[in-house]
């Protein structure tokens, strides 16, 4: 028995008494290989019975096209790979916002999803996601010692109004009421809700929520510094999206 290149071969002994090639035990037969296995082969042939150098030959051929092919599928199957992972990578960058995919509501309006992650599967990349169910103009009113404090005991007619995206004004009194008070009476308004929370220093903050942004607040006779912010809310139940889907990124 011997190697070349890592090749086992078998030999034994023909009906002449010549040595010859009786099993090859590699798959990773090379062309290099195969041009030894020949010489040997021609070396050790009976001088009765040569063997058709042409069929060798082709032989080789096709050992070289095989050799080919496979570099060229390894090629292939490297760059798949790498331009996979090139697209994975590309593809996390929608994490965190917003996008359309072509889904509708009942009112035929373009669904939104944010996206909380991406992932790839039998080279198709999907993103999970959770539907925006709305925005909203939030106010923050500057914090008091409690929500029962008055938030104005001298003018009779000091009032506040909300006006929301439709253009309806809401106008609430605020003259001897309390915060609580307030809040519960905006909150008694469609589209807008109101509530009386405890900050993380202790005190308490009026804070004000009006449905699908675009609002506005003014004052009669009162003066209560706020800031104002936006916000989003969303669906609790995820969804998976197809990358190649979205038709839309915000």
């Amino acid at each position: 028995m011997s190697t070349t290149s890592s090749v086992t071969t078998s030999s034994s002994l023909d009906a002449y008494g010549n040595t010859v090639t009786s099993a090859v035990s590699n798959d990773q037969l090379e062309s290099s290989d195969f041009i030894t296995l020949m010489l040997t082969q021609l070396k050790l042939q009976d001088p009765t019975s040569a063997v058709d150098s042409s069929t060798m030959l082709d032989t080789q051929l096709q050992l070289s096209n095989l050799e080919a092919s496979t570099a060229t599928v390894e090629a292939m199957e490297a760059l798949q790979s790498t331009f996979e992972q090139s697209a994975l990578s590309s593809s996390a960058s929608l994490i965190g916002t917003i996008v359309e995919n072509g889904d509708t509501d009942d009112e035929g309006n373009n669904k939104q999803y944010k996206i909380s992650s991406v992932s790839m599967n039998d080279g198709e990349i999907s993103l999970t996601a959770y539907e925006l169910t709305g925005y909203y103009d939030v106010y923050y009113f500057d914090e008091v010692s409690s929500g029962s404090d008055v938030i104005d005991s001298t003018n009779e007619d000091s009032s506040m109004t909300l006006t929301n995206s439709d253009g309806n004004s809401y106008s609430f009194s605020t003259y001897n009421k309390t915060y609580d008070e307030l809040a519960a009476e905006i909150s008694e308004t469609s589209g807008i809700t109101s509530s009386v929370v405890q900050n993380s220093s202790g005190n308490y903050q009026l804070v004000v929520s009006i449905s699908n942004g675009s609002s506005s607040l003014s004052q009669n006779n009162l003066a209560l510094a706020y800031s104002e912010d936006t916000a989003t809310a969303y669906g609790s139940e995820a969804k998976t999206i197809s990358y190649n889907n979205i038709t839309k990124i915000y």
